[in-house]
Order: C-alpha cells, then sequence, then structure tokens
C-alpha cells in the first residue's frame, strides 16, 4: 500500500505541480510558526513562490456581505448593482 504525503495529496487534487504543493506547505509551516517569508517567496514567480504565498497568506473563508453602492448604501438587489437607476 503507498501512502501519500500531503504534498502528493494536493498536487494530485488540485492539479498542481509537485513544487506549488511543496511551496504551499511550506508557507503553511512558516505562517504557524509564526515565521517572515523570505524576499525570494515574496516576489518570486516561480511555482514554488506561488504555493508559498498561498499557504502563508491564508484567508478565514469570506463571510458573505451584501452589496452596497459607492455611496454605501445597501441595494435591495445585488443583481442590480452596474444598472442605471
Amino acid at each position: 500500500m503507498k501512502v501519500l504525503s500531503k504534498v502528493d495529496v494536493l498536487a494530485q487534487g488540485n492539479s498542481w505541480s509537485i513544487a506549488r504543493a511543496q511551496g504551499f506547505v511550506d508557507g503553511e509551516m512558516a505562517r504557524r510558526r509564526g515565521a517572515a517569508p523570505s524576499i525570494y517567496a515574496r516576489v518570486g514567480i516561480d511555482d514554488y513562490c506561488i504555493g508559498f504565498r498561498a499557504g502563508y497568506y491564508v484567508r478565514a473563508t469570506s463571510q458573505v456581505k451584501e452589496a452596497v453602492t459607492p455611496l454605501g448604501r445597501r441595494l435591495k438587489n445585488a443583481a442590480a448593482m452596474g444598472r442605471d437607476g
């Protein structure tokens, strides 16, 4: 029986490269440890860095918010955004 690591599971489940999945896991661990990401991880454009940032800068699940107009008034129908009237 083959045991899959978290990196393998992420790569297969999300159709990511191994480098991106490894970066995600490393970013997640750095965030949990409270370590600051390196300059390379912050500005790199390769798969590892993209994965690292995705793991490090995870946001909590967003709450559904009501749509508001630019003036801050709530809309009765969110689909009405962008329409004149």
